[in-house]
């Protein structure tokens, strides 16, 4: 997202490049020169299809993965290229709830211990003074302190989902990455869980890192939309004007695929077969081979992003496809 000069930026990251190695294979850039920034209190969701880089960028955020090239900084600080960059982010204030509930949580521990373990680990504290503050947590998250002495196998799916909260919460993060954090929950515990995210984000004046494939959690939840595809950031704005009047053909065709997003029906654009290897991503627009409007031009030269709309679209033929659209005409 473009970043508002008159507002703090919480987290900017800035030509972020990850490429994994492959064995008897092409490397795999996950992540192809992204930038964006996030200003403080907001919500940016990535969002795009499977293998399109959005948690490998979050990861890349939280120093799970190292960066190929880039920068990431909090709050104007950039963070370690040291050995230990999950730990530099941690301290900065970035905290990671993953979508795996139970895979996140030590079967052996019970609930005050997960909570209480980041609180050990910042201020040395032991014994009854871990079990309170994991109490008052608890009550913040909205889980009765009975719950303390229980393991993850005694909880629902949304109850451990709250723990994984309540334990990003005890490390005092400035910033809470959230990556498919309600996607493997049932539709009423989802929305009990992106409520309790939006009271927290007021409560604690968090910033969130929102990846997720459910374009309706985008709408509750999210200020901002940043579309990734094969890697490359091809669409960057408000949530409102990205979902409502999507413009790069790949924004139209993940908008056009959910029948309750969007009032206009003629957003909706077809993409055509699947996502390419991104180990062996094609010349020019990555999209290209699946957009109903590509040209010469598109196979040729890849897009670079441009202020359109008011927002920043990376498409040769924005203009051209927006005036089709306006016009009421057909690809």
């Amino acid at each position: 997202m473009t970043p508002d000069t008159s507002t703090k930026i919480a987290l900017s990251v800035d030509n972020l490049v990850v490429r994994f190695k492959r064995p008897r294979a092409s490397d795999v850039q996950a992540v192809s020169d992204v930038s964006i920034s996030l200003p403080e209190q907001s919500t940016l969701a990535l969002i795009g299809e499977s293998g399109s880089g959005k948690s490998t960028l979050a990861r890349a955020v939280c120093g799970l993965v190292p960066a190929t090239s880039g920068t990431v900084r909090v709050a104007g600080v950039e963070l370690s290229q040291g050995k230990n960059t999950a730990r530099d982010a941690g301290a900065a204030g970035i905290q990671m709830v993953v979508q795996d509930s139970g895979g996140a949580l030590n079967p052996r521990w019970p609930i005050w211990r997960t909570i209480s373990e980041p609180h050990r680990l910042m201020n040395k504290r032991s014994g009854a003074e871990l079990r309170e503050f994991a109490a008052q947590i608890l009550r913040d998250i909205g889980l009765p302190v009975e719950f303390l002495d229980r393991y993850p196998h005694q909880l629902s799916g949304g109850q451990r989902q709250r723990v994984n909260i309540a334990r990003a919460l005890a490390a005092k993060p400035t910033i809470i990455a959230l990556d498919e954090a309600v996607s493997a929950l049932d539709l009423s515990v989802r929305n009990e869980i992106l409520g309790l995210l939006a009271r927290l984000k007021a409560e604690r004046q968090l910033t969130y890192l929102f990846i997720t494939h459910d374009m309706g959690a985008v709408v509750q939840i999210a200020t901002h939309v940043a579309v990734l595809y094969l890697g490359k950031l091809v669409e960057n704005g408000p949530v409102k004007e990205v979902v409502q009047d999507p413009k790069h053909p790949y924004t139209r065709a993940l908008v056009g695929a959910v029948p309750t997003i969007g009032k206009q029906r003629k957003a909706a654009v077809l993409a055509r077969g699947e996502a390419d290897d991104a180990g062996a991503p094609p010349p020019g627009c990555r999209f290209h081979r699946r957009c109903p409007f590509a040209i010469d031009l598109c196979r040729e030269a890849e897009p670079q992003l441009q202020e359109f709309s008011g927002r920043q679209i990376a498409c040769h033929r924005v203009q051209d496809i927006d005036d089709l659209f306006f016009e009421g005409g057909k690809p």
